[in-house]
C-alpha cells in the first residue's frame, strides 16, 4: 500500500510538472530541468525524493533531524538550480536560501500528507493509556 501512495504521488507530481510546460507550449523531454528545479514546485519535489532516497541510510550512520536535512537538500538543489539557470550571486544566493525554507517545508508537508493514512492512527485516549495499556 506504501509503495502504490509513493507511486501516485510521484505521478502525480511530475504529471503536475508536465502540465506546466504544457501551459507554456512545450513538452518536457528531460524528468528534471534546470529550469524546473528553479521552481518551488520542482525544487520540492526534488527534495521529497532525495530526502526520501537518503533518510535511511543517514539514520544508520548519524542521528540528523530530517527537518534539518530537508533544508540543507532544498538549499543545495535551489544553489546549483540557480547556479545553472540565472547565475549565481549573492542576493540570489540569500533569496535561495530563504526558498530553501519554503522549500522544505513543502516537501515534508507533503510526506505528512502522503502517509498520514498509512501509518497507525493512536487516539487521545490511547496515547494516556500508554503502550503498556492498549488492548490490542
Amino acid at each position: 500500500m506504501k509503495k502504490l501512495i509513493m507511486c501516485l504521488v510521484l505521478f502525480l507530481s511530475v504529471l503536475m510538472m508536465s502540465t506546466v510546460a504544457l501551459a507554456e507550449g512545450e513538452l518536457p523531454t528531460d524528468p528534471f530541468s534546470w529550469e524546473q528545479l528553479a521552481t518551488i514546485a520542482g525544487a520540492t519535489l526534488a527534495t521529497l525524493l532525495i530526502v526520501q532516497l537518503l533518510k535511511l541510510p543517514l539514520d544508520k550512520v548519524w542521528k540528523i533531524p530530517t527537518r534539518i536535512f530537508a533544508y540543507f537538500i532544498a538549499l543545495i538543489v535551489l544553489l546549483v538550480a540557480t547556479y545553472f539557470t540565472s547565475g549565481l550571486t549573492w542576493s540570489n544566493g540569500l533569496l535561495a536560501a530563504v526558498n530553501a525554507v519554503i522549500v522544505a517545508l513543502a516537501a515534508m508537508g507533503a510526506y505528512e500528507v502522503t502517509f498520514k493514512n498509512v501509518e497507525p492512527k493512536i487516539t487521545v485516549r490511547e496515547e494516556a493509556q500508554g503502550p503498556e495499556d492498549h488492548e490490542p
